[in-house]
């Protein structure tokens, strides 16, 4: 063997380590998913010829440096697949909940059938489908969210004039929720956990969303500029990685800047936090195993804490949104049941006269 079939050798184990993919069976679907070097290709097939090929062109593409090809190119848009995966690849695939948006289009694409022509699907259909999502014991917003992947595809169909109407989905009434936030005590009581676990990063990862409101995805994308030690101030200015598109600033605690000044004398780190969400999903399961205890929204339920502290606190509704980045005002209000004293006070002005 010469030295350039030693490369060659070289290259292909190289690739098929840092290369793992896999078929498995999705209800009436075949999915095929290979993530390389970090990146990850997922698409779902009606036959598991289908998928085999596309496996293997994948494996083809990557192995000669190319970009894998895109499923779509072998589907037909006007069907909910066809149109469904190209969607995706055009709006979904670029959002922050890229893999939840998938899974869902996946169970969408199941039930209508990958096959089943656009044109065909009735709000009659749309109806059936809502009504066996809540037999199946689906609450109402994920039956909406289940309902806007059907009606993005439709609304992208008639748009490239493959149906002159559009049908329509009935969403489902949501129950106005109570959101559920940490006492100071449960603060207390989960940071004590946390530290039990010798994981002073995700200590440091929790703390800085319950005193930031951030989403664990804004506070995972933070780079170092946007932290201005001077003015005290979170600086949230790219719009791509914010949930509601709207940039903002975020004032820091005490607290909140002794963690990033510690961070930043860290050499090492190239950004306060790691960048992924899955990695800190992980970090919640590992929390979960170590304690034996069960925290329902762990990460996300910091950030309700957060806009119910300053609700509690006296701060104005219209503030509590802009520091939240809330998109919409109703978001907001759905804590200022918290504030009950503040309300009756202001009800006395009606009885100073």
């Amino acid at each position: 063997m010469n030295l350039d079939d030693l490369h060659q050798v070289l290259a292909c184990l190289t690739f098929f380590i840092e290369t793992t993919m896999a078929i498995s069976r999705r209800n009436n679907s075949w999915q095929v998913d290979v993530t390389c070097n970090g990146k990850r290709v997922r698409r779902s097939f009606q036959s598991l010829i289908d998928a085999q090929k596309y496996e293997l062109e994948v494996r083809i593409d990557l192995m000669e440096g190319r970009s894998p090809k895109k499923a779509k190119e072998i589907r037909d848009p006007v069907s909910v697949g066809g149109m469904g995966y190209r969607v995706y690849d055009l709006i979904w695939s670029q959002q922050k909940s890229a893999d939840h948006t998938f899974n869902r289009l996946v169970n969408v694409v199941d039930y209508f059938g990958e096959e089943t022509l656009i044109k065909d699907i009735t709000t009659s259909d749309l109806e059936k489908y809502a009504l066996d999502l809540r037999l199946q014991g689906n609450a109402p917003a994920t039956i909406n969210r289940k309902g806007a992947i059907i009606s993005k595809i439709l609304g992208h169909a008639k748009k490239h004039g493959i149906i002159s109407t559009k049908p329509v989905f009935p969403n489902q009434k949501e129950p106005i929720a109570r959101n559920e936030y940490y006492t100071k005590e449960q603060e207390k009581e989960i940071i004590g956990l946390i530290q039990t676990t010798d994981d002073e990063e995700f200590e440091d990862f929790f703390t800085v969303l319950i005193d930031t409101g951030m989403r664990r995805g804004e506070a995972a994308s933070l780079t170092w500029d946007c932290v201005d030690f001077n003015e005290s101030v979170i600086y949230l200015k790219d719009p791509d990685k914010i949930k509601t598109g709207l940039v903002r600033s975020i004032p820091m605690t005490n607290r909140v800047k002794r963690i990033f000044k510690k961070l930043k004398s860290n050499k090492e780190l190239e950004t306060p936090f790691n960048l992924s969400t899955i990695y800190w999903d992980s970090k919640v399961d590992r929390f979960k195993r170590m304690t034996n205890k069960n925290f329902p929204r762990m990460l996300h339920t910091c950030r309700h804490t957060f806009c119910s502290r300053l609700v509690q606190g006296g701060v104005p509704i219209n503030e509590v949104k802009e520091l939240a980045g809330h998109k919409d005002l109703r978001t907001t209000l759905g804590y200022a049941h918290l504030a009950p004293s503040n309300l009756k006070s202001a009800i006395k002005v009606l009885e100073s006269k």
